[in-house]
């Protein structure tokens, strides 16, 4: 399949495509001159006309290269459209959050105002090299677009729905933010996020009402990066090497080191296994090889202080029959008072007593809510949920099961000294209900417990996807052609018992789901590595094919709120760590932190063999490999990493780079040399900038 072929071509598009890549404008256009005048109110447009001078004169200050004077002369015009006192964009520190029922109740024609000029102000923070501040006016264009999916409270959508705005400037100010930041993300050498953003630019012109007509675009070189971000991996072989810190507030050194364990101590390659750390041991239990088998139900350890002996084998399996207790595959443990707890939907939990090491099981009673209209409970094959354990109690939200393969999205409670099950939002399917107050249905999200958060104990959830293409498969509500990748970030008050949907600030991931994930409680952070996208194209060169999916190695932290807030406190954020070699595109794998030592650590996960070079006809590949990840930050054991040897010879990937010459891709060994098996071009990242 050629380049072309990753856009649905459509009469008409080329011109489009020329208009976006050649257009040029100076001059805002007027919202109230574009905005049906039954949208209008007349008291508020005279407000608007007070706005559109102030912002004609702060592109012409900007045109004469004083960018700080255009940015003061912008955020004095915002209070006319919000309003004063009014925090634009929305504050993380105090309150936080993304909704905001000022942007949802804003007449469209000031909204879109709003839009563009926060479009314009992080155009001026590019031009100035305030990365972070750029990306934060680029996705308030996001925030405010979202808030608008709230303004008709009679009809709550699923988030993979979007909503028709009758207004041409308002599809204009989202592609441009969409663009400006893929810019910003492509500079910083965080190809996933900057592909993504052009990707969901494709996805609007497409799905843009009969009529639209975009007029301008900046400097858009639109063909060239439809063809060629596809082609790029994340993190990408040819550009690892040359990538270092450009913004120390968006990123972070890192250093992947592969721990070397005997064969014969070895354990077998898995995926889909439950993992979880206790009393300075790393435990792994079930999962499987590869789709077809075989399933495991053991359980082993390895000492983290004794990595070299590597893995003990004496551990009794799970004894319950696969026929009564389902494959082992695809579930969760979670510890609490020496016993680790692993559920399937049952009412019967199952749990491994650390301290006798044997297997035991508790009764537990769900309540009577989770049997309404929505779909009966308990189920007895529920896989792909998350899990973890707080103050005596086990949370789990979402997952699949066999009426429900789009995913739910229940949150629920166990009690472990009163076995009871409390239902603390969302429904448990197959009926499900579209909500804005909790995250939608999904399966394989991040999830982790942070206590140090200011105001009280947290969960966050992070991304994960709807599939839809499996519902669809089975006849089932929901199901589509596609699956769906969340792009969000929420967090449950433990006191409170809330949810809000959170702002996903700095250098974050692109949406994905299946991340290794780990709370590294030393650190004060959050780390994650990997995962797979069903939405996200890859375009093989060498192999002339193009796949609907990709998987990533590409490693990041999310730095939560401070436990103390304060005016200078930081504001919550993710940072990408640049290393120079990493493990293998995959997802699956687990990130895990020794409580000890504060190290971090990856095991196992999967890749999709058409991606990688793979000798195996298995369309599938596991792992059982085991990696120390060291960070440049207090704590992070970076003075064991060298960057040198790192830069001459690391893994990247599947490859191993080339000593001599710091290369690294599909090439083979001949006559002592490396040579490549035909001729890549050379990208360099900054030719993806297109300011």
């Amino acid at each position: 399949m050629p380049p072309s072929a990753f856009r649905p071509m459509k009469p008409g598009w080329t011109a489009v495509a020329d208009a976006l890549a050649e257009a040029q404008r100076n001059e805002p256009l007027n919202p109230v001159e574009h905005t049906p005048h039954s949208q209008i109110d007349p008291g508020d447009n005279a407000f608007l006309y007070q706005f559109v001078p102030v912002q004609v004169a702060a592109k012409q200050f900007a045109q004469r290269g004083l960018l700080e004077t255009a940015v003061t002369k912008y955020k004095e015009a915002i209070p006319i459209l919000v309003g004063n006192g009014f925090e634009v964009p929305l504050p993380t520190v105090s309150g936080g959050g993304l909704y905001s029922e000022k942007y949802v109740e804003m007449p469209l024609f000031k909204r879109t105002a709003l839009m563009q000029a926060c479009n314009d102000i992080g155009q001026f923070f590019m031009k100035t090299g305030d990365d972070e501040e750029a990306l934060r006016w680029f996705l308030e264009v996001s925030i405010i677009y979202k808030n608008a999916h709230l303004h008709d409270k009679n009809e709550v959508l699923f988030d993979w729905f979007d909503i028709n705005i009758p207004l041409d400037l308002v599809y204009l100010e989202r592609i441009k933010a969409l663009v400006f930041a893929s810019n910003v993300f492509l500079k910083l050498g965080n190809t996933s996020m900057g592909a993504h953003r052009r990707a969901e630019c494709t996805k609007i012109v497409f799905g843009s009402p009969p009529g639209f007509n975009i007029k301008c675009l900046e400097g858009m070189d639109w063909k060239n990066c439809l063809e060629r971000l596809p082609t790029l991996r994340h993190p990408d072989p040819k550009l690892s090497l040359n990538l270092n810190i450009q913004c120390k507030e968006l990123q972070a050194m890192g250093s992947w080191l592969k721990i070397q364990i005997p064969s014969d101590k070895n354990i077998q390659r898995r995926s889909d296994f439950a993992s979880f750390v206790w009393n300075g041991r790393y435990y792994v239990a079930g999962g499987e090889k590869s789709m077809g088998g075989p399933f495991f139900r053991d359980i082993r350890y390895i000492v983290l202080s004794d990595l070299e002996a590597g893995w003990h084998f004496h551990l009794p399996s799970y004894p319950i029959r696969k026929s009564m207790g389902g494959r082992m595959s695809n579930w969760s443990i979670c510890v609490d008072d020496n016993k680790a707890y692993i559920f399937n939907g049952s009412p019967v939990v199952d749990y491994f007593d650390l301290v006798a090491e044997q297997w035991s099981s508790i009764k537990t009673k769900f309540p009577a809510s989770l049997n309404g209209p929505h779909g009966p409970w308990p189920v007895e094959d529920l896989q792909d949920y998350s899990m973890v354990a707080y103050d005596g109690k086990l949370y789990v939200f979402g997952g699949t099961y066999e009426r429900c393969e789009v995913g739910q999205n229940t949150l629920l409670e166990l009690d472990l000294k009163t076995h009871g099950w409390r239902r603390l939002s969302g429904y448990p399917g197959p009926k499900l209900t579209a909500e804005y107050t909790c995250p939608g249905p999904r399966r394989y999200a991040s999830m982790w417990v942070d206590k140090r958060v200011s105001g009280g104990e947290k969960i966050y959830l992070l991304y994960g996807d709807a599939d839809r293409v499996s519902a669809k498969q089975g006849g089932q509500v929901y199901g589509a052609s596609g699956c769906y990748a969340y792009d969000d970030l929420w967090s449950w008050d433990i006191r409170k018992e809330v949810w809000r949907r959170e702002r996903i600030d700095g250098n974050p991931p692109c949406p994905r789901s299946e991340m290794g994930c780990t709370f590294n409680e030393k650190l004060g952070m959050t780390i994650l590595f990997g995962g797979y996208s069903p939405t996200l194209e890859t375009y093989l060169p060498e192999q002339k094919k193009c796949h609907s999916f990709t998987y990533f190695g590409d490693t990041f932290l999310y730095i939560p709120p401070s436990s103390s807030p304060s005016p200078s406190s930081e504001r919550p954020k993710f940072k990408q760590v640049i290393t120079r070699g990493f493990p293998t595109y995959r997802a699956g794998a687990h990130l895990f932190t020794d409580p000890a030592t504060g190290k971090v650590y990856l095991f196992g996960g999967y890749t999709n063999s058409q991606l990688i070079p793979e000798p195996r006809d298995d369309a599938m590949r596991s792992y059982a490999d085991l990696w120390q990840l060291r960070l440049d930050v207090p704590g992070g054991h970076f003075e064991d990493a060298n960057l040198e040897e790192d830069a001459r010879t690391a893994r990247v990937g599947p490859w191993q780079r080339c000593f001599n010459c710091g290369n690294a891709g599909p090439w083979k060994k001949c006559g002592g040399m490396f040579v490549w098996l035909q001729l890549v071009d050379e990208i360099d990242i900054h030719s993806f900038s297109l300011h």
